[in-house]
């Protein structure tokens, strides 16, 4: 969030230490291991791609945005709409979002 909040070359800094700390945290949330923590991280990895679309400093958002759009779906692998429908819903309308803008720059 403070990545989001933040202009210029800092706020793109936070988002991307944002990124890296996600990616760290799929080493210990394997999906073997821990499948819905897996799932949640690469959810916040989608949200934190998209942060990194929509930030000032972004001067080509479909790289990051075709990565939300991959990490939502892998959250949505675990994310049963039966057992998880709040995290199943989440995921879907953040994945219809993506979509959309990715949509929109075509």
């Amino acid at each position: 969030d403070q990545g989001s909040r933040t202009d210029g070359a800092e706020g793109a800094a936070l988002l991307a230490q944002a990124g890296a700390a996600f990616r760290d945290a799929l080493e210990v949330y394997t999906r073997d291991a821990h499948p819905v923590h897996w799932a949640m991280t690469q959810e916040n990895m989608a949200e934190a791609e998209r942060a990194r679309a929509d930030h000032d400093s972004c001067t080509d958002p479909r790289p990051h945005l075709e990565a939300a759009l991959a990490h939502v779906t892998h959250a949505l692998e675990v994310f049963d709409p039966d057992h998880m429908p709040y995290n199943f819903n989440k995921a879907t309308a953040l994945r219809q979002k993506i979509a959309a803008r990715l949509s929109d720059l075509a």
